[in-house]
C-alpha cells in the first residue's frame, strides 16, 4: 500500500497574548494566519505522551522566546477523562503499532511538538491505534468520541479515513485527514495530502509560461499515474497545451527498455514543432523535438532506472524538459545526468528544513515528510480551538477562504473538504533542487 503524501481562520486582530511569538503578530485581512513559528523560534523539549491510565509528563521550558510568553513551567500534552475540567480533545489517529508504526509515532511525535509550542493547557492529545486498518481505525475514533473529542486528526490511509468519516458523522464530529484519495473527501472529512493534481496543474502553467505548449507522458499504470494522467490532460487544456502523448507501463515492471523504446518510437511519429511557433525558453531551438515537455510521475529507484533510458532512445533533456511531481523531493535525484535541470512543483523546501531542524533538536532524529503535515495539522486546531467569533471547529472556519500558513507553506481548505496549497516549482540540480518560481505568500489574486 503506498503513502499518502501532505494556522487558525484570519482575522484582523492578534491572538490572544500566551501563545508562540509568530502568533503574537498582528494578522492582516486577506493574509493567511500563521500556524508554524517564525525561523528561529526555540524549539520545544521533547514531549512524550504516555499510554493512557498513565500521568502525563512535565515538559521543560524552551528558551526564551524574543517575544514574552508566560513564565510558569508548561505541561505537556494531557490525556484526560471525558468530563475532566474545560478540556478541548482533539484525536489523533495513526497507526502506531504494525508495519507503519515508525511513521505513525513520528506523526504523533510532530503532533505533540505542536500542542507544546501552542502551550495551551485546555488542548488534550488523544492517540489512538488505527493499527493501519480501517475497521481499527473506526473503533478508535468511535473511542476517542465516546471520551469527549471534538475534533480528529488522521487517520493516514484512504481506507481508513472512510471509515473514520462514516463514524464521525454520526455525531457531527470534523476529520482532518493525511490521506490524498479525492473520494474521501467531503461531507466533514477534509484531507491534507500532498495531492499530485495540484503539483501537476502548478508545474505545467509554469512551463506553459516559458513557452511550452507540446506535452507527452509516461505513467505507472496505477492509482497515482491514472491521477497524474487526468490531472495531466485538464491541466494541459486549461493552460491552452496539448496533451499529444501518453503511455503507461506495469509498476512491478522490472526492465523498463521495451517500454521506453515503445514510447520514444511513438514520439517520432508525432509531427514536428512548426517554425511559426514561438520558442521555448531554455531549450536549444536546433536540436529536434516532437514535444516540449514530458511528464515523469515517478520516483525513487524506479525514476532512476528510467531517466537514462529516455537520451539512450533520443529524447534527448536539451530539447525536452523532463516534469515531475512531489515524487521528485529527493534530493539524491540530481546524480542522474538526465534529470539535471528537471522541473517539479512541491511546497517551498525551506519551511520543512526549518521543521526538520526542530524536530531534530526535540527528539534526536530526523522526521519523516508527512511529519511536518501532523505539526501544521495540529497547530491548526489548536490556533482554531482560541477562536470565540465562530464555532471553531464549523465548516465556516475550516473554510476560511484566506487560509493558513505553516510549515509547508500556505493551504486553504474547499467547500468539497479538498486542500489547496501554495506550491513552488524546483530545478533539479547536480547538488539538490533550487527553487526557480517561489510559492505564494496569499491566495490573494495580484492587485486584489
Amino acid at each position: 500500500m503506498s503513502l499518502p503524501l501532505l494556522l487558525g481562520a484570519c482575522q484582523s486582530g492578534a491572538p490572544a497574548q500566551g501563545g508562540l511569538p509568530g502568533l503574537l503578530e498582528k494578522i492582516a485581512p486577506g493574509a493567511p494566519q500563521r500556524v508554524a513559528p517564525q525561523p528561529g523560534t526555540p524549539p520545544g523539549g521533547q514531549a512524550n505522551i504516555p499510554p493512557a491510565g498513565q500521568p502525563a509528563p512535565q515538559m521543560p521550558r524552551p528558551a526564551a522566546p524574543s517575544l514574552a510568553i508566560e513564565t510558569q513551567p508548561l505541561p505537556g500534552p494531557m490525556l484526560v477523562r471525558p468530563g475532566e475540567g474545560n478540556m478541548i480533545r482533539i484525536a489523533f489517529l495513526a497507526p502506531l503499532s504494525g508495519p507503519h508504526a515508525g511513521l505513525g509515532r513520528a506523526l504523533l511525535d510532530a503532533a505533540q511538538l505542536a500542542l507544546f509550542d501552542l502551550a495551551d493547557d485546555r488542548l488534550a492529545l488523544l492517540p489512538r491505534d488505527t493499527e493501519g486498518q480501517p475497521e481499527k481505525a473506526a473503533a478508535a475514533a468511535q473511542q476517542a468520541m465516546a471520551e469527549g473529542a471534538q475534533i480528529i486528526i488522521g487517520p493516514l490511509f484512504s481506507n481508513e479515513a472512510a471509515a473514520v468519516g462514516t463514524a464521525a458523522r454520526e455525531r457531527g464530529v470534523k476529520v482532518l485527514s493525511f490521506s490524498t484519495d479525492r473520494t474521501v473527501a467531503g461531507d466533514g472529512v477534509y484531507l491534507l495530502g500532498f495531492t499530485p493534481d495540484q503539483q501537476v496543474e502548478r508545474v505545467i502553467a509554469y512551463a506553459r509560461g516559458k513557452g511550452m505548449t507540446r506535452y507527452a507522458l509516461l505513467a505507472p499504470d496505477s492509482p497515482y499515474g491514472h491521477a497524474v494522467t487526468q490531472a495531466a490532460e485538464l491541466a494541459t487544456r486549461q493552460a491552452g497545451g496539448q496533451l499529444l502523448r501518453q503511455d503507461r507501463y506495469a509498476g512491478d515492471t522490472t526492465d523498463l527498455t521495451p517500454v521506453v523504446r515503445r514510447f520514444a518510437g511513438s514520439l517520432r511519429a508525432l509531427p514536428p514543432r512548426s517554425p511559426e511557433e514561438p520558442p521555448v525558453e531554455g531549450i536549444d531551438p536546433s536540436l529536434p523535438r516532437p514535444v516540449d515537455a514530458l511528464l515523469l510521475p515517478e520516483g525513487g529507484a524506479k525514476l532512476r532506472a528510467l531517466a537514462p533510458l529516455l537520451p539512450y532512445f533520443d529524447i534527448d533533456p536539451r530539447a525536452v524538459r523532463f516534469l515531475g511531481t512531489g515524487l521528485w523531493e529527493d534530493a539524491s535525484l540530481g546524480s542522474e545526468p538526465a534529470l539535471q535541470g528537471g522541473w517539479y512543483a512541491a511546497p517551498a523546501p525551506e519551511g520543512f528544513a526549518e521543521f526538520s531542524r526542530r524536530f531534530e533538536q526535540s527528539y534526536g532524529r530526523r522526521p519523516v515528510r508527512l511529519a511536518s503535515l501532523a505539526y501544521d495539522t495540529t497547530a491548526l486546531v489548536g490556533i482554531l480551538a482560541k477562536r470565540t467569533d465562530v464555532m471553531p471547529f464549523s465548516d465556516a472556519a475550516l473554510t476560511n477562504p484566506d487560509g493558513f500558513a505553516g510549515y509547508d507553506g500556505i493551504f486553504r481548505f474547499q467547500p468539497n473538504g479538498l486542500v489547496q496549497r501554495g506550491l513552488a516549482v524546483l530545478e533539479v540540480q547536480r547538488r539538490g533542487s533550487r527553487v526557480i518560481d517561489p510559492a505564494p505568500a496569499s491566495f490573494q489574486l495580484p492587485g486584489n
